[in-house]
């Protein structure tokens, strides 16, 4: 585990090699400029040593009191870190500061005191102890920034994909921060190569142990949250998925846990995290350029069917187990049976396919599954459900659950072409021959002895002509209760008239003109109110989606009459 860390030193040693000429100047001269300085109870004794590569350097400043107490404080850093133009002077009671703060503030410092390492600063503090070593001293650190500046050279990353996903495996590594440390590791899938599992297991400095598993796809990964931000005394590099979408598994101690959006690459030094992010940000664009090129094609039914059908798959977690299949027909049907904590649930879902949204199919997350959500069209409640074998109210939405990302990714786009060939091809079985043809095909379409509580009955019946209709209901067992409607299908507003869900029940409403009250109503043979609504119970979404429709043809033939 200790190549990667091997590697990037002996990188970065060959450019020290091509630097040193040109920093041995500058050193010097803050060497030359660090004096020992006097106050009034305290002594400070300055050090500059340089590193390899040499515009590294570490300063170390040595306060001892009078009473002979001493405190080390050491500054490690990138020279080229240091904002020249903040490099300035102060005085400080007694004695003078110099001061030297990092670009935009960032805590790029490495610090520790009396050999304690301390949490990360952006100021690096020196002493002189008269005006004319101040500004010496600051004119030295200006000239080394400067000359760090032109110096430094990030390490050279690879162009290529499959080189960048090598150079990272090897690249990032262990890290041993204070009394931290951290095992890491990045590795790719054989199957996959744009499949990636980041694993980080870290032991704090009181024995603590904990572990991490991110498992990714590196072309969902953008460039916007590639950062590198300073936490304590270590660096960490963000990266996270396009638009913070939640796409990453996330395992804690072994134990799966929610999907996330982010992960971080940890590391105590800001040269090696900024290499690492250089490789990330030539890596990403080519990930996704990848990924997009594998992007399934679905120019047909037959080809978005067999792509839905074999995506639901088994899905576990840490407690639960679903198994689950879809009939991706335009009548649609998806069966889910889940065990949950010993309990078991099977759900089935019955859909036009038609009726979704066009783009009522989404990518989500419950949880540490992944999901796909189908919606309605306007949130119309047109999915059949059952429970347990036990019919539910219908519902706008259902769940299709996935505890792979990549089983489920273009469904989206599957279920969109479905959706889109069911609804252009779907066909009213509504007879066209006739007027009677209807009524008669509506007839054999009304419930015979259905309902949940009692037994209900509708019958229809011409009267004078197809014109007006004797709608009766009977309604019990034992005793039966019989609703008589008069129905004069001219007074009748056919684009009123449309199928709706109820709880459980769907029904169609047959409604009046401007909904005055013009159906004679009779119940068990006596004359009762008149109504400018009746509902027509139907045992599902489809049959009072076409008797709607063949009502409609009926009352617009009537009315032109």
């Amino acid at each position: 585990m200790k190549k990667p860390v091997l590697f990037w030193l002996a990188a970065t040693f060959c450019v020290a090699a091509n630097a040193q000429d040109l920093m041995t100047g500058p050193l010097s001269g803050v060497s030359t400029q660090l004096k020992p300085v006097k106050t009034g109870n305290a002594q400070f004794i300055q050090k500059i040593e340089a590193s390899q590569p040499n515009y590294r350097a570490t300063f170390s400043v040595t306060k001892t009191s009078d009473k002979g107490k001493g405190d080390e404080n050491t500054y490690f850093l990138n020279l080229s870190d240091l904002d020249v133009s903040t490099v300035t002077y102060k005085v400080e009671r007694d004695v003078i500061a110099v001061l030297a703060d990092t670009k935009q503030h960032r805590k790029f410092v490495r610090y520790s005191e009396n050999g304690e390492l301390k949490n990360l600063t952006d100021r690096v503090k020196l002493y002189a102890d008269n005006p004319d070593i101040a500004k010496a001293l600051v004119e030295s650190l200006k000239k080394a920034i400067l000359a760090a500046e032109k110096s430094y050279k990030p390490a050279r990353t690879p162009e290529t994909l499959d080189d960048l996903r090598q150079w990272l495996k090897t690249n990032i590594g262990n890290e041993a921060i204070g009394s931290d440390k951290y095992e890491q590791a990045l590795t790719f899938d054989f199957d996959n190569p744009l499949r990636a599992v980041f694993r980080r297991s870290e032991v704090g400095g009181k024995g603590s142990a904990s572990s991490e598993t991110f498992s990714f796809n590196l072309g969902d990964l953008g460039l916007e949250g590639l950062q590198i931000e300073s936490k304590g005394k270590r660096f960490e590099l963000s990266l996270v998925v396009q638009q913070k979408q939640k796409l990453m598994g996330y395992a804690k101690d072994g134990k799966l846990d929610n999907v996330v959006q982010t992960f971080e690459i940890i590391s105590g030094d800001a040269d090696k995290i900024r290499d690492v992010a250089a490789a990330w940000r030539k890596l990403i664009p080519l990930a996704v350029k990848q990924l997009e090129s594998k992007k399934p094609v679905f120019a047909a039914m037959p080809a978005a069917q067999k792509y839905l059908e074999s995506s639901i798959q088994p899905a576990k977690t840490n407690d639960r187990t679903i198994e689950q299949s879809l009939k991706p027909d335009c009548i649609c049907t998806y069966t889910r049976r889940e065990t949950y904590n010993k309990n078991n649930t099977e759900e089935v879902y019955e859909f036009n396919l038609a009726d979704l949204a066009e783009k009522g199919a989404k990518l989500g997350v419950d949880k540490e599954l992944y999901t796909i959500d189908l919606k309605t069209r306007d949130n119309r409640r047109f999915i059949g459900y059952t429970k347990n074998g036990v019919r539910q109210n219908y519902v706008s939405e259902i769940e299709l659950a996935s505890d792979n990302l990549e089983n489920v990714r273009y469904m989206s786009q599957a279920f969109e072409k479905a959706v889109q060939v069911c609804a252009q091809s779907r066909k009213s079985p509504v007879p066209t021959a006739g007027q009677q043809a209807r009524l008669d095909w509506i007839s054999q379409q009304l419930p015979k002895e259905s309902g949940e509580k009692e037994p209900v009955t509708y019958t229809l019946a011409a009267e004078n002509g197809t014109c007006d209709l004797k709608l009766t209901v009977a309604q019990g067992g034992r005793k039966v209760s019989e609703l008589v409607y008069d129905l004069a299908l001219k007074d009748l507003n056919a684009d009123a008239t449309n199928f709706d869900v109820d709880g459980k029940t769907v029904y169609v409403s047959l409604v009046t003109k401007g909904k005055e009250k013009l159906v004679k109503t009779f119940k068990d043979g006596k004359p009762s109110d008149y109504v400018h609504t009746v509902k027509i119970q139907l045992g599902d979404i489809e049959k009072g989606r076409y008797v709607a429709e063949a009502f409609r043809q009926l009352i617009r033939n009537c009315v032109s009459n």
